[in-house]
């Protein structure tokens, strides 16, 4: 899987990534290119999990019990939305630019 960087904009793999830092949602990895720290939104994450979750119960739901097709068929439909809607919305961010970045610095052009 390739990753794109928000900050120098190169792909890079997630086998070329050394470091990283915190742990679950808010994990941040370092880009091998310019050394920034990229992440994803948490609130995103959280949205796509809960889909995720809130469609594979509704339809386990929807299969072993009778006369809830039309309760669990929407909740599946709306599920599928808000998983795909947090998917194509969760890029990786910049957390935190570069040290040594001329970009960054007061009066550059």
């Amino acid at each position: 899987m390739s990753l794109q960087c928000a900050h120098c904009y190169k792909s890079f793999s997630i086998a070329k990534v050394n470091d990283s830092r915190g742990k679950g949602l808010s994990v941040e990895v370092q880009c091998p290119h310019c050394a920034a720290w990229l992440g994803h939104n948490k609130l995103l994450s959280i949205a796509k999990m809960f889909g995720f979750y809130g469609g594979v119960v509704a339809a386990v739901v929807g299969y072993f019990f009778d006369n809830v097709a039309s309760i669990t068929t929407p909740l599946i439909i709306l599920a599928v939305i808000i998983v795909g809607l947090s998917h194509i919305m969760d890029h990786l961010q910049l957390i935190e630019a570069p040290e040594n970045d001329p970009s960054t610095e007061p009066g550059a052009k």
